[in-house]
């Protein structure tokens, strides 16, 4: 029954150990059109980018952008726009900006996030000691094993 529970103990831990963990990626579309039919880029430092996201509320004339990366946001650009004229903004926290189209501005919107460190080692993911988790769960079922074979031998 040991070695039964041992051999099973072991592939459940071989499983665990192999399973491939899946990650879902939202996709945001770069480029939507506000009340005003107004075509919107976001970039980070001039580039175009997944790291900035933005919702509208059309019934205000407002676009709410967020910066989602991993560098320090140090402000908001909106090229070829004139505060005050063409926009306006609402408010200002942490990440997120939020404006109002003035003047029935119907031209294209660049939202141009500025960040600091930005991709410091590329899209790397961080170090999170899988690579020693698998390796004590290689061991722990090799051990696993190895216990059985010798109860095993033990019982012949």
């Amino acid at each position: 029954m040991k070695k039964i529970l041992s051999v099973l103990l072991s592939i459940v831990m071989l499983a665990s150990v192999s399973a491939v963990a899946v990650n879902a990626f939202a996709v945001v579309e770069s480029q939507q059109t506000t009340k005003t039919s107004s075509k919107i880029t976001v970039e980070v430092n001039g580039s175009t980018t997944k790291d900035v996201t933005y919702t509208e509320n059309p019934e205000k004339n407002e676009i709410t952008f967020t910066y989602n990366g991993s560098g320090t946001l140090e402000g908001w650009e909106f090229d070829g726009m004139i505060e005050g004229e063409d926009y306006e903004i609402i408010s200002e926290d942490g990440n997120s900006i939020t404006i109002r189209l003035l003047n029935g501005y119907d031209g294209d919107i660049d939202a141009n996030a500025v960040v600091k460190d930005k991709g410091k080692g590329g899209k790397k993911s961080p170090k999170t000691g899988a690579a020693t988790a698998t390796g004590l769960a290689a061991a722990g079922a090799g051990a696993a094993i190895l216990l059985a074979l010798r109860k095993k031998e033990d019982a012949e």
